[in-house]
């Protein structure tokens, strides 16, 4: 038996899937097949049960989890005294994946990470995009995302609340002119997703407001809707921690449109945790507690 075969059963448990594990562990997916066949003809039994939804270890892989993690532990010691860049005490090592909307990634986890990584050269980030917590481990540590925990992931808990207002760029009221009342609104074209492809229930929320009925200008990605407002293509449904940032953007109905999502985050079960998890994750606590008035920005806050 390899030693580093029990690395990739461990990543292959952390990844849910042959296909995540190799991208993390920087070879082919087929290599990571046939390695896990490997330890399961020398153990004569199956290690990794393969579905649709993904790979979960078999009550025999299970077993091997501790000894994979004793493994991962002494290969890290090993590197330290190879010569490679040794953290400093208490610093952060090896690699920690983190799942989040393109948004609250770009704004909020991105600096943190960034700063993480510059004080400890021995961390790899991996930053994933998605919108909201997946019913099944998509080999994330630390995964963050829009609305209400679902019910398969019971350790999942409320990160924060943030806010979606109305913006317009100054160029673009100036010409159409600002609306007084959200029926005004009817007279304008809204930036915001594309309602067939939305699949967070928090984040359908026009119908809350029978002028927003839809978007006349929609995209999936919050990047492009902010573009398209700060060129005039319309008001956008922004969330503030990106609108705010803009000085050509302006405020419009601040008082009228308020939509308060709430951001929610799953750590991984410690058993399949990567070693620098728990103190990331304090960090970008700290982080959004530090931008909190950027998330729910009040009337004064600008």
């Amino acid at each position: 038996m390899r030693t580093d075969d029990l690395l990739i059963l461990l990543e292959v448990a952390r990844c849910g899937s042959f296909l995540r594990a190799g991208s993390a562990l920087g070879i082919d997916h087929s290599t990571v097949s046939r390695r896990i066949g490997a330890l399961e003809r020398e153990l004569q039994g199956p290690l990794v049960e393969r579905g649709a939804q993904g790979c979960t270890l078999t009550p025999l892989g299970q077993q091997l989890l501790h000894s994979c993690e004793q493994v991962e532990s002494a290969v890290t010691v090993f590197r330290q005294l190879s010569g490679r860049p040794e953290p400093a005490p208490g610093g952060l090592h090896g690699l920690v994946r983190i799942a989040t909307t393109e948004a609250f990634g770009t704004y909020i986890v991105a600096p943190v990470m960034a700063h993480l990584h510059r004080e400890n050269p021995g961390l790899h980030v991996e930053i994933v995009t998605q919108t909201r917590l997946s019913s099944y481990g998509v080999g994330a540590d630390i995964e963050i995302g829009v609305g209400e925990p679902v019910h398969s992931r019971p350790h999942a808990e409320k990160l924060t609340d943030y806010r979606l207002g109305l913006y317009a760029s100054t160029a673009y009221l100036r010409v159409h002119g600002s609306p007084e009342s959200t029926a005004d609104l009817s007279e304008h074209s809204l930036i915001y997703y594309i309602e067939g492809l939305l699949r967070v229930e928090d984040l359908d929320v026009l119908s809350r407001f029978t002028s927003l009925t839809h978007a006349a200008f929609g995209s999936t990605s919050v990047h492009a809707q902010l573009q398209a407002t700060l060129h005039g293509a319309g008001i956008g449904l922004l969330p503030a921690f990106v609108a705010e940032r803009e000085p050509s953007l302006e405020r419009v109905l601040f008082d009228d449109v308020a939509v308060v999502p709430r951001f929610s985050l799953h750590l991984v079960p410690s058993q399949l945790r990567r070693p620098s998890a728990t103190k990331v994750l304090s960090a970008i606590r700290a982080a959004v507690h530090a931008r909190r008035d950027e998330l729910l920005p009040s009337r004064t806050h600008r």
